[in-house]
Formats: C-alpha cells, sequence, structure tokens
C-alpha cells in the first residue's frame, strides 16, 4: 500500500517536472506568436525526455528493463497524451474563452491523470 503511494508521489514530482518544462516552452513560445498547436508539439518533444527519464529512473525505478522494451512502449503512451492533450487544448482554445494558460494547465493535469496509469501498467511494467 504504501509503496504505491511513494510510486505515486515520485511520479507526481516527475510528472511537475515535465509538465513545468511543457508549460513554460509552450508559453514562451506562443507569447513569441508561434501558433499554439506549434507550440505545443515543440513543448512536448522537449518535456518527454524530461519524463522518460524521470520515469523510468526515479517513478517506476526501472533502469534493470532495457531502453528497447520500455521506450517503444513509453513512446506509445506520450504519442496517446500528446493526442489527448492537443486535443483536449486545441477544441477548448475554440470553444470556451478561458485564458490559454489555464488551458494548457488543465489539458497538462488531465492527461497525466490518464498517462500514469498506462505508465505504471503498461510501459514500465515490472
Amino acid at each position: 500500500m504504501f509503496a504505491h503511494i511513494f510510486q505515486l508521489a515520485r511520479f507526481t514530482t516527475t510528472g511537475a517536472a515535465a509538465a513545468l518544462t511543457h508549460y513554460s516552452i509552450v508559453m514562451l513560445l506562443f507569447k513569441r506568436n508561434i501558433a499554439l498547436q506549434y507550440a505545443n508539439l515543440i513543448a512536448f518533444l522537449l518535456a518527454y525526455w524530461v519524463s522518460y527519464f524521470g520515469h523510468r529512473i526515479f517513478t517506476f525505478k526501472a533502469q534493470h528493463i532495457a531502453h528497447r522494451q520500455t521506450l517503444p512502449k513509453f513512446t506509445l503512451v506520450a504519442g496517446l497524451g500528446f493526442l489527448f492533450n492537443e486535443s483536449f487544448l486545441l477544441l477548448s482554445n475554440l470553444y470556451f474563452s478561458a485564458p490559454v494558460s489555464t488551458l494548457v494547465c488543465v489539458a497538462i493535469v488531465l492527461t497525466s491523470i490518464v498517462t500514469f496509469l498506462l505508465n505504471r501498467f503498461f510501459a514500465f511494467q515490472h
């Protein structure tokens, strides 16, 4: 029980680092007049590596599992997460008059919930 709680705390820490990377880059690029969809894609690609190595080493302690086993699964999970994130972000930006910064935060939080479960039970499964 406590192991799962600690794992969730480690996931949250790693996820926060990746989310902060993602958010900062999206907002920086968006403020530099780069279209939201492209800013979000670039931010995702950079935050992907923060997330992968953070989860591999810190969250799931899966260094003993070969990259050739974890990386393709993680990439699939991250790709699905990105599709969800991008769809939610662009649709919510189209239909709601909330600030982009708020929409980015909501998209990141919702995506994090889904990707935790997929990473836990699929990508870094022992």
